[in-house]
């Protein structure tokens, strides 16, 4: 398992479409037709990003990596079911996990944000708990926490929203221990907070006993650099 990072910078429109080029179509007219500049720079980096590991990981070149999507949604690098990979982005960052088994990973910018209405709504009574019996200071923080995990769980299983928020829930012990509790899964999966950002929740789910929680940081210019030598 590996987890990079990439802080985001401004890009004008001609390093954009430039970088377009050089990617599938239906990503590019993605890309596109996104209404804010922020939103197509993350989007971009993170397709060149995942396009970089795969020709140096897999050795395919640029013009034969070919994603598909399974029923649910969640895209896989087409006839290599041994490379899985998710990406995630908010705010200056974007994330990205590979490893040879399914792997989830999720990424929120922390914002004042009404949580109690929305861990009321989403969230199970013990995950609610877990949020409001410690001090203001630290609820907030504490619902990006489950929040985060949550995601990268669904994100793991490859069924996104047709699981339910509820439907499971994520227990943290007061040593920071992560648990999955859910009927059917038998707590096969494991669960890491990422260290990136004080601003910043971010958590990775796998059923890799092996995960790390380390994250390497690659600075935007070096992976332009690196990708357009490599395509």
């Amino acid at each position: 398992m590996n987890v990079y990072a990439i802080k985001i910078e401004d890009m004008n429109k001609k390093e954009i479409n430039n970088l377009c080029l050089s990617i599938n179509l239906e990503k590019r007219n993605r890309i596109q037709k996104l209404l804010r500049k922020r939103d197509k720079i993350r989007t971009l980096i993170g397709e060149i990003l995942i396009r970089m590991l795969i020709i140096q990981k897999v050795n395919i070149k640029n013009n034969f990596i070919i994603f598909d999507e399974n029923q649910f949604g969640k895209p896989f690098l087409k006839n290599y079911p041994k490379f899985h990979f998710n990406i995630s982005h908010s705010g200056d960052f974007v994330v990205c996990g590979i490893d040879d088994k399914p792997i989830g990973i999720d990424i929120e910018e922390i914002k004042s944000i009404k949580y109690k209405e929305i861990a009321k709504f989403y969230f199970t009574i013990n995950e609610f708990n877990y949020i409001i019996e410690n001090n203001l200071e630290t609820q907030l923080a504490r619902f990006y926490e489950i929040w985060t995990l949550k995601e990268s769980y669904i994100k793991c299983v490859g069924q996104g929203l047709s699981i339910s928020l509820k439907s499971f829930s994520i227990n943290i012990d007061k040593y920071k221990n992560i648990d999955l509790i859910e009927e059917y899964e038998n707590n096969r999966y494991l669960f890491k907070f990422l260290k990136l950002d004080s601003n910043y929740k971010t958590a990775i789910c796998s059923s890799n006993k092996e995960m790390s929680d380390r994250v390497k940081l690659i600075e935007q210019k070096l992976l332009i650099k690196e990708y357009l030598k490599l395509i």
